[in-house]
C-alpha cells in the first residue's frame, strides 16, 4: 500500500472513530459499584446520569444483599472475574479491612486523601472507623452524631427538666424518680452487651477496646469501672429492653421516656408525635465525665476501591465526587435526614430549619454542632470480634452474676489477645 493510500485509510479511520464517539457509539468504561444500602442506592440512581457524564463512564449499580456481601466479594475477587470496582459497605462489622494492605479487600487511600482538598473537612472521629493500621481505606458517607430524644411532657410531670441535666449520673438519678412515680422507663438497652445504648455511651468514656497499636485493652481499670457502672444502671430497673420491632409504640404509649439516637433512628419518635399526647424535645447527650464528648456515633457506610480494580486514580476521583460534591450534600440531608460528613456545607440553610416534632428546635444545627465532637475510636483487625464475641460473651456472664467484672474482663482480654496475628 502506498504512503498516500495509507494516509487516507488512517484519516478515514480517525474520522470514523470521531463520528462514533460524537454519537456516543463508542463503549464507555464500565464502573461497577456494589452497595448494600437501599436508601443510598436511591441517591446514586438519581445522580447516575450526571456522574456518568462528568467522568465519561457507564456506572453499573448493583444491590448486593448485606448477608451475602462479604462472601460474594471474596469469591469474585478470588476468581478474578465479576468483581466490583468500588464498593459501598457498612462501617460496623465490615470484615474486609486489614491493617496490612496485602490482606485487605480494598486499597489504602492514603496517597489520595493526603492530597485532597476535600477530605480534611471530614470529622476525624468519623474517619477513625475506616482507619486500620494507620491506613485510611474508605470515605465515610455520613457522620451519624448521636443525640438524646426525650418526652418532655413525661419528664416534667415528675419535676425533671431534662434540658438542665448535665451528666449521666444526674440522668439516672432522675430516672429512678421517674420510674418510682410513673413506672416509665428512662431508656432502652440491649442486654447483649456493648451495643445500642451502651455502645453509644461507651464512646463518650474515652475508654478504648484497642490501643493505638491494635492491642486489646479490655481489662483496664477504666473499663472495669465503666462495666460496673453500667451493670448498676441495669440493675436499678429504670431501663427496658431495646425492642426494634415495637420501638415507636413504646414511645407513643409512654412506656419509654427517652432514647439515644443517631440521625437514622430519630424518626422512631414520629408516631408518638402524631398522637399529640406528648411534647418531645432533643438535646446533646449528658456527659459521662467532665470535659468528655457530648455525642458519639452509630452505624453508617463508606466507599472504597477494591484491590483488583483498574485505574484506581480515576476511581478515587469518582468516589470522592459521589460522597462529597457539595452541590448534592444538602439534598442528602433534606431527603434522607442524614448529616453529610463535609463540614464546609454545614452552614447551608437546610440545617437551620425548625423541626416541628421538637417544638421548633433546630435539630440540624444540633447535629452539626455535635458532629465536631464525635470521638476517635481505635479500630483494627480484631476490633469487631473483640467487641461482639470476646467482650459481649463475658458481659452476659457478668450481668447474669456468673462471674465478677474483674474475672470476666480478664477472660475477654485473654481471648482477644489470642486473635492477634
Amino acid at each position: 500500500m502506498s504512503r498516500r493510500k495509507l494516509t487516507i485509510v488512517l484519516l478515514t479511520l480517525v474520522l470514523g472513530l470521531a463520528l462514533f464517539a460524537g454519537n456516543g457509539l463508542l463503549a464507555k468504561d464500565k464502573v461497577v459499584l456494589w452497595s448494600f444500602a437501599a436508601n443510598n442506592i436511591e441517591e446514586w440512581e438519581a445522580r447516575k446520569a450526571e456522574i456518568e457524564a462528568k467522568f465519561g463512564i457507564s456506572l453499573v449499580i448493583e444491590n448486593v444483599p448485606e448477608n451475602a456481601f462479604v462472601e460474594t466479594l471474596q469469591a469474585t475477587m478470588m476468581a478474578g472475574v465479576d468483581y466490583p470496582d468500588i464498593i459501598e459497605w457498612r462501617i460496623e462489622q465490615n470484615q474486609i479491612l486489614d491493617a496490612n494492605p496485602k490482606n485487605s479487600l480494598v486499597i489504602p487511600l492514603d496517597k489520595y486523601v493526603k492530597k485532597s482538598r476535600v477530605f480534611p473537612k471530614v470529622p476525624k472521629g468519623r474517619v477513625a472507623w475506616t482507619t486500620y493500621g494507620g491506613h485510611v481505606y474508605g470515605l465515610p458517607h455520613d457522620v451519624h452524631p448521636v443525640v438524646l430524644v426525650y418526652n418532655d411532657t413525661i419528664w416534667k410531670s415528675v419535676g425533671v427538666d431534662m434540658a438542665k441535666i448535665k451528666t449521666w449520673d444526674e440522668f439516672f438519678k432522675a430516672a429512678e424518680k421517674l420510674y418510682a412515680e410513673k413506672q416509665v422507663y428512662a431508656l432502652p438497652y440491649d442486654a447483649a452487651g456493648l451495643a445500642a445504648t451502651m455502645w453509644m455511651i461507651w464512646q463518650q468514656t474515652g475508654i478504648q477496646v484497642l490501643d493505638d497499636k491494635g492491642k486489646p485493652t479490655l481489662d483496664t481499670q477504666e473499663m472495669q469501672a465503666f462495666v460496673k457502672w453500667w451493670i448498676d444502671k441495669i440493675n436499678s430497673g429504670v431501663m427496658c429492653n431495646w425492642d426494634w420491632g415495637n420501638f415507636g409504640a413504646l414511645l407513643a404509649n409512654g412506656t419509654m421516656a427517652s432514647y439515644t439516637s443517631p440521625d437514622w433512628w430519630i424518626s422512631q419518635v414520629d408516631a408518638a408525635v402524631e398522637t399529640g399526647k406528648y411534647e418531645f424535645r432533643v438535646r446533646d447527650l449528658p456527659l459521662y465525665k467532665e470535659g468528655g464528648p457530648r455525642t458519639s456515633s452509630w452505624g453508617g457506610s463508606f466507599m472504597a476501591i477494591t484491590r483488583l480494580a483498574k485505574k484506581p486514580d480515576r476511581l478515587y476521583k469518582i468516589i470522592e465526587y459521589m460522597q462529597y460534591d457539595e452541590e448534592y450534600l444538602h439534598v442528602r440531608f433534606k431527603d434522607a435526614k442524614m448529616l453529610p460528613p463535609l463540614s464546609s456545607v454545614w452552614d447551608h440553610e437546610v440545617f437551620k430549619q425548625p423541626d416541628s416534632r421538637f417544638g421548633g428546635q433546630k435539630l440540624g444545627l444540633l447535629q452539626v454542632e455535635l458532629a465536631k465532637e464525635v470521638p476517635w475510636i481505635n479500630t483494627g483487625d480484631i476490633f469487631w470480634d473483640a467487641v461482639s464475641i470476646d467482650f459481649n460473651t463475658q458481659f452476659t456472664e457478668i450481668a447474669a452474676g456468673n462471674t465478677t467484672v474483674e474475672k470476666g474482663l480478664k477472660e475477654a482480654q485473654a481471648r482477644a489477645l489470642k486473635r492477634l496475628k
